[in-house]
């Protein structure tokens, strides 16, 4: 298999050196003409304002030209309505002036001439308003001698002053325009450059995308053979799992068959040591050790009903709670006294528990359970016994086994310290419970105080539990 990826890794190295090469060459083809598309904009930027400041300049002397032609015009005709553009002449030559200062900003020479030229003009301004207050003061000879002796003198110097700004702008005009001219030309080397490269790699790339595909036509032949070959190789494996996944289900339906088998034979076995006890029960003439055999009797048929009904699950180490309380509960209502006088009803939660602890609750529940049917009811009277397990708090599983007899509190005190509480308090403390005795709650308050019943709670902590599927 390395020898089949040898040539593809060669030729995939070979395609991604290219790969990377035309990457490279694209993001320098990119970042070269952002800077030349900034230098460019820059070039026209710089050509707009050098126009801006002929606008300008022209704007400026034209504005100053129309001050003093109305000047003129006014001394001559004596008319008012030549001095229409004086009255707004100060104002915008000044704002003017302020425009032109901020075009030339980056320009030293020429910010130098307006920084010249202002005085010149701001002395123009102020010798057109002194002529015309001596007009209007009715000295008009001396108005028109000095527009004739200062006025035309400074008017010319301002003149010679704009038209040497603008030909220094005409002249910067003219560099720009040959910065720019220069930087296409560079433009389009680069572009010249990049395109022989970029043909160079498309060549490169096609004579390697060329040998990568009959390099890999030739590896698709050689690994189709090998795939015939995996896929034999497959095959025969997975017949052989197959066959051993076949044997092994065998194996563990004969296993389960066996265990089934165990645990209804240790049922029976128990059912005939129960039979033994019931014999030997009858025989007895002492009431003491009949009563006490026939405790004995209840207890092994409990486990004996317990182990009947042992159906362990998928995993062999779990068994289901209803069936095997199921069982339970049912042989102890067969053998109550007939007349169906004490009934015995019982809702279990289909919970998996480990077998292990199967028998234990089977015997716990049998223990709470025939406590209620021997102590509850007086005789000959009828009467009801309840057993449900199910999740409590928290999800933990709790047993209640509760009774509408005479009550907890109406037994005698010696009957709380017999066999029977004995095995309850020690099989409870396997499961981590203790028993919690309380009255039974009825809807009718007359019942609850004929018959105040036993409830019997028990919260198995320690019973490892998992709803059924």
């Amino acid at each position: 298999m390395q020898v089949l990826h040898e040539p593809s890794l060669r030729q995939n190295q070979a395609l991604l050196a290219t790969v990377v090469l035309s990457f490279f060459m694209l993001l320098g083809s990119a970042a070269l003409t952002f800077h030349l598309s900034h230098q460019d904009g820059a070039a026209d930027e710089l050509v707009v304002r050098t126009m801006e400041v002929q606008q300008a300049l022209n704007a400026t002397f034209v504005t100053l030209g129309g001050a003093e032609s109305g000047l003129r015009g006014y001394l001559l005709t004596n008319n008012e309505a030549f001095l229409q553009p004086h009255g707004q002449a100060g104002k915008t030559l000044r704002q003017q002036l302020a425009t032109l200062r901020s075009l030339v900003a980056g320009e030293p020479a020429q910010a130098q001439n307006v920084a010249e030229v202002a005085p010149l003009i701001e002395q123009r301004i102020a010798g057109i308003n002194a002529a015309l207050a001596a007009a209007h003061a009715g000295r008009r000879d001396e108005a028109i001698a000095a527009v004739q002796g200062s006025g035309l003198p400074t008017l010319n110097h301002i003149r010679t002053r704009i038209e040497a700004m603008g030909r220094l702008e005409e002249q910067l005009l003219g560099d720009r325009h040959r910065a720019v001219a220069r930087l296409h030309e560079r433009f389009i080397t680069a572009v010249m450059v990049l395109l022989l490269a970029g043909g160079a790699l498309a060549l490169f790339a096609l004579i390697s995308i060329r040998r990568y595909v009959r390099t890999e036509h030739e590896s698709r032949l050689r690994l189709a053979s090998q795939n015939a070959e995996l896929e034999q190789r497959v095959k025969i494996r997975t017949e052989e799992l197959a066959k051993s996944a076949e044997e092994a289900n065998r194996e563990r339906t004969r296993a389960e068959s066996l265990l089934t088998d165990v645990n209804h034979r240790v049922g029976n076995n128990l059912a005939l040591v129960s039979s033994f006890l019931t014999m030997q029960q009858r025989a007895v003439k002492n009431p003491e050790a009949a009563r006490a055999l026939s405790a004995a009797r209840a207890r092994v048929q409990a486990i004996a009903s317990a182990h009947r009904k042992l159906r362990l699950g998928a995993d062999f180490a779990t068994v289901k709670v209803n069936e095997v309380l199921g069982a339970v509960l049912e042989d102890i209502s067969a053998g109550l006294p007939p007349g169906g006088l004490i009934r015995i009803h019982y809702q279990v939660e289909p919970l998996e528990i480990n077998a292990r602890d199967a028998v234990s609750l089977g015997v716990l529940t049998s223990e709470l359970v025939m406590n209620a049917v021997k102590h509850a009811f007086p005789p000959g009277e009828p009467g009801e016994v309840s057993v449900v397990l199910g999740y409590g708090a928290d999800s933990v599983p709790v047993l209640e086994v509760s009774d509408d007899g005479v009550g907890w509190h109406d037994k005698h005190s010696e009957e709380t310290g017999g066999l029977g509480a004995k095995i309850i308090e020690m099989v409870a403390r396997q499961f981590g419970a203790r028993p919690e005795r309380s009255s039974r709650l009825h809807s009718d308050p007359l019942a609850q105080e004929r018959h105040p019943g036993t409830r019997i709670k028990l919260s198995l902590a320690k019973l490892n539990t998992t709803p059924a599927v």
